[in-house]
């Protein structure tokens, strides 16, 4: 998948999901909005999507353990979805410090093969392989951040309008993409003929 491909299919996804996010009517019997809990699942199952394909474009999200109940615990062990080796803070990438997650999640952590699944402290960082346009990276792990903050604020119980805000922003930073300039700049060429 190219570059202008996923940013195309991704952005239809998106515009797909924002449609089916409408403020609930309340506790009336007859609100028949799609209830957070299934926005949240299609919102994951869509990151989840992407996550993989940009691999292909040089992100990678790579899930590091800080802690675990292991005493022998040390480091950083890591894992991914990939099925390769990519240690904490490899130089095969460029780490600039942003996570996709950080929180606990109930997993295994692979610093032992005896480990059995429990809660862990993780951090998805993301990294970028060296080989690919650091600016493009960066602007695809951006737009991964706001999807990942859309299904953060799907929860229960959490008001709608801050998941349109975040896939509104992805939005946002997939047309700048796909546009041969961004907005802002076109803006400024108009404004400096006026």
């Amino acid at each position: 998948m190219t570059k202008i491909e996923f940013y195309i299919a991704l952005r239809d996804e998106i515009l797909k999901s924002i449609s089916g996010v409408e403020n609930s009517n309340g506790y009336y019997s007859w609100d028949d909005t799609n209830p957070n809990w299934l926005t949240k699942s299609r919102l994951d199952s869509l990151l989840d999507k992407y996550v993989l394909l940009a691999k292909d474009l040089g992100v990678y999200i790579v899930t590091r353990y800080a802690s675990c109940e292991n005493p022998k615990h040390e480091w950083y062990p890591t894992t991914n979805r990939y099925g390769i080796s990519i240690p904490y803070q490899d130089e095969r990438f460029a780490w600039a410090g942003e996570q996709l997650y950080q929180g606990e999640r109930f997993s295994t952590c692979p610093c032992s093969p005896k480990n059995k699944p429990h809660d862990n402290w993780v951090i998805d960082d993301i990294g970028y392989d060296r080989k690919f346009n650091a600016k493009d990276c960066e602007n695809i792990a951006l737009i991964l951040q706001d999807v990942k903050m859309a299904v953060e604020k799907s929860g229960d119980k959490k008001v709608r309008s801050g998941i349109r805000e975040y896939l509104l922003r992805a939005i946002l930073r997939i047309n700048d993409a796909i546009l041969p300039k961004s907005v802002d700049d076109y803006i400024a060429e108009i404004r400096a003929t006026l």
